[in-house]
């Protein structure tokens, strides 16, 4: 063991995250991450096309279980937070048998948790479709879906925290790597399962999630067992129960914070399904939200999600080095490069909102609907980058606690009751609940810059 950590220690001593040019640590953690979320907007891509195929009820299920999906991996998002702020911390510190311990535990954890998710997800899942206010239809073709769909959360679960730890200690091609692979396997069977002889519908489409989920988590692990860490993949007589609960407590208290930030975000795009339920279209609405949702996230989302995660892994390594001014400055210069980036994107929706809608769909209301979703989230899309990405570098410190309550305040107790006024009181439809989203984005978006600013987020330990 210590000639492995003398080794990575070497290896460390012209570490690009932690010296030289924080453009070349921001480039090299960046372009694997980018292209990793590209090929995610391609796997989103093909199931909004290949649901748009098949009718606006296909669509609504699809954007409705989204959302369900997204919240059953609320327990994966919390080890992965954890793991990516722990295993860079040591990482940075070079204290490697540290980060073999953390990554072990977060697998092990990763295991039992995507088990747990899956099995309630089966349990509940219907009666939340139900819930947000889907018709019969609707919720006949989202149960179809989610019986497989999560199922897949058991590999994706432990391959989203095997992800992170390759983040963690520098290393973002390897998840680029896994994603290419399982991005061609969904967007063939996507076409094959639904639209090819076999015909199954919106069931396979998640049964292309699961049989990729599968596929990926092998190829990660046989690259994982051949890297510095391939020891934390040992796990014969390396469980104690004591140590057990310590790391455990070490996670989540990083990941349950950061865990309840996303829910805020998830829980609240719930209750606006909800909210538009109750306008006078609320398949079509439902459905445009669906379709929005989705393409702003592969527009101007996935790729400021990447430049989150690379910011998270420089500033963890970076307060591990003892280097917290270049933690600060990395910090802004991506925030600056995702602001640019995200004013091209906001230039881009609102200008062909009506061309990009007509894309995704082929019923008109869907289209009016979505369009106008374009315009009023396209003006945000700066402040989207702003808060995404600064929170994401005060989620490398493993400070999260703030960014909770920011999110939860914002995104529920405020965002809401707006939606509901506006749509609902007002009578202004789905319109009001696109105004709501888009002013909530500021707000958010402002504070991101005023508590990053202060830099209490330094101090945390972890």
């Amino acid at each position: 063991m210590s000639v492995a950590i003398d080794d990575t220690i070497e290896q460390r001593a012209d570490d690009v995250i932690i010296r030289g040019s924080t453009w070349a640590a921001i480039w090299h953690m960046s372009w694997p991450l980018l292209l990793n979320m590209c090929t995610i907007s391609i796997a989103s891509f093909a199931d909004v096309w290949v649901a748009g195929q098949l009718g606006s009820s296909t669509q609504a299920a699809i954007g409705i279980c989204g959302q369900i999906g997204f919240f059953m991996i609320m327990l994966a998002v919390a080890l992965s937070a954890g793991t990516t702020a722990l295993v860079s911390r040591f990482w940075g510190a070079g204290d490697f048998k540290g980060a073999v311990e953390a990554a072990r535990y977060s697998l092990i954890f990763a295991l039992i948790f995507g088990c747990v998710s899956g099995g309630i997800g089966l349990l509940v899942a219907r009666p939340l479709v139900r819930l947000l206010g889907a018709s019969p239809e609707v919720e006949e073709q989202g149960w179809q879906y989610l019986r497989l769909d999560l199922l897949s959360h058991i590999p994706f679960t432990v391959l989203w925290v095997s992800n992170s730890i390759f983040r963690a200690k520098g290393d973002a091609r390897v998840p680029m790597m896994t994603w290419i692979l399982m991005t061609t396997l969904i967007c063939s069977l996507d076409v094959g399962l639904c639209l090819g002889p076999i015909k199954m519908g919106i069931a396979g489409i998640g049964l292309s999630w699961l049989i990729a989920g599968t596929v990926g988590v092998i190829f990660s692990t046989i690259i994982l067992s051949k890297s510095e860490l391939k020891e934390c993949l040992s796990f014969k007589g390396k469980f104690d129960k004591a140590q057990s609960k310590e790391w455990l407590g070490r996670l989540l208290r990083i990941g349950i914070p950061a865990c309840i930030q996303d829910l805020s975000w998830v829980g609240g795009n719930f209750l606006l399904l909800f909210i538009l339920s109750h306008t006078q279209d609320p398949t079509s609405a439902q459905a445009a939200w669906g379709v929005g949702l989705r393409v702003e996230e592969m527009i101007g989302g996935m790729p400021i999600y990447a430049l989150s995660m690379a910011v998270g892994t420089i500033v963890g390594q970076n307060l591990g080095a003892k280097q917290p001014d270049r933690a600060v400055r990395a910090g802004w210069q991506v925030a600056a490069m995702g602001a640019g980036f995200n004013l091209l994107v906001a230039i881009l929706l609102y200008t062909f909102a009506r061309e990009i809608a007509g894309v995704m769909s082929i019923d008109a209301k869907v289209i009016h609907y979505t369009s106008d979703y374009f315009r009023w989230v396209g003006i945000c899309q700066p402040f989207v980058a702003l808060w995404l990405i600064l929170f994401g570098a005060m989620q490398g410190a493993g400070y999260t606690r703030w960014p909770m309550i920011a999110s939860t305040l914002v995104l529920t107790v405020f965002r809401l009751p707006l939606a509901w006024y506006l749509s609902v009181n007002l009578n202004w439809g789905p319109t009001g609940t696109w105004a709501a989203v888009s002013v909530s984005v500021f707000i958010i978006g402002a504070l991101a810059i005023w508590r990053f600013n202060t830099g209490v987020w330094k101090e945390q330990k972890v």
